[in-house]
């Protein structure tokens, strides 16, 4: 797979349309991981599909999916945005953001074949892994990527931060919490909602830069 990285404009379209499905997929992300959070409990404590019922988590899951999808698109034109020179470290860190969030998809559709084993089955981890690996192996991406953005100073210093940004509190803050907490936990909810305006806000950029494309 290659990845093209750009310091030219790219045009006006592909940086508006990943930006709509950056802010898209994060929007209806925290949608929906509020109405879990405030969902009455229709399964026991203790298995993967808590609180739904497994009917409900297959279906959340497929939703899930889509919101991954749209904003691994997002990132995907992020790295292609001009926001950094082409080289050789920034293609190796375009391909882990871009393939990283590819495997969140997956990683959500996994769960769905043992959403009514229990938490700490090994089935249940071994579908857990494939998410937890694709997250890292993106936030390695994104905060490789967002501090050439910060040297290359190419986007304003407060949007150039924001990959390294994104990619530094996925890693640090919305990982640990949910291993310690749960992934259903209001405190997984938050983190998570915090890290899924960033990536909003680098929809914005987006939708902004092909703004100035346009000019």
């Amino acid at each position: 797979m290659t990845i093209e990285t750009n310091t030219e404009p790219l045009g006006a379209t592909k940086p508006t349309y990943g930006g709509i499905a950056a802010i898209l997929g994060a929007a209806l992300a925290i949608v929906g991981n509020a109405l879990i959070v405030l969902a009455a409990p229709a399964a026991a404590p203790d298995t993967v599909s808590y609180p739904l019922s497994v009917t409900q988590f297959r279906w959340a899951q497929l939703f899930f999916a889509a919101t991954q999808a749209l904003m691994a698109y997002g990132i995907l034109e992020l790295v292609r945005s001009g926001a950094v020179r082409r080289r050789r470290s920034t293609v190796t860190f375009s391909f882990l953001a871009v393939i990283g969030f590819a495997l969140t998809v997956p990683g959500e559709l996994v769960l769905i074949p043992v959403a009514s084993s229990a938490s700490d089955s090994t089935a249940a981890a071994a579908a857990s892994t494939v998410f937890g690996v694709g997250l890292l192996i993106a936030d390695l991406g994104l905060i490789g990527y967002g501090l050439t953005a910060l040297r290359d100073h190419h986007w304003p210093r407060p949007w150039a931060a924001l990959p390294a940004t994104l990619g530094a509190f996925q890693l640090l803050v919305v990982t640990p919490v949910a291993l310690s907490t749960g992934f259903a936990s209001t405190p997984t909810f938050a983190t998570i909602t915090l890290a899924n305006l960033l990536i909003a806000a680098l929809g914005v950029r987006l939708v902004r830069t092909s703004q100035l494309i346009g000019q």
